[in-house]
């Protein structure tokens, strides 16, 4: 018997696709009981200084049942092949977020 490892990106991916799945493993991370789960839609991609992008990124909308009633959660997961992939993600992210998306020198 071969047991998939989701440290694969392959599997991750394949996952994280599968509704069921997605709200074993996200519950188990936040350690919070998710009674639905959305998929988002994905914003864009984009290519970073002419090396290949590896992280891995989703977004869900989740509701979970608490002790008051429910809760609506946004989550949004990236996985990476290496860690320094995730800070150039976020530096880039965080460019696109002050630039309202444009590229500098009007671009």
């Amino acid at each position: 018997m071969q047991i998939a490892n989701p440290i694969y990106d392959t599997v991750f991916k394949f996952l994280m696709e599968d509704k069921t799945s997605a709200i074993l493993l996200l519950s188990t991370i936040i350690g919070e009981e998710i009674e639905s789960l959305d998929f988002l839609p994905r914003e864009n991609t984009a290519l970073l200084e002419q090396h290949s992008l590896t992280v891995y990124r989703l977004d869900f909308s989740a509701r979970i049942k608490t002790a008051d009633g429910y809760k609506q959660l946004l989550i949004e997961i990236q996985k990476a092949k290496f860690a320094t992939d995730i800070m150039r993600f976020r530096r880039y992210l965080g460019e696109q977020y002050s630039t309202g998306g444009k590229k500098k020198n009007g671009h």
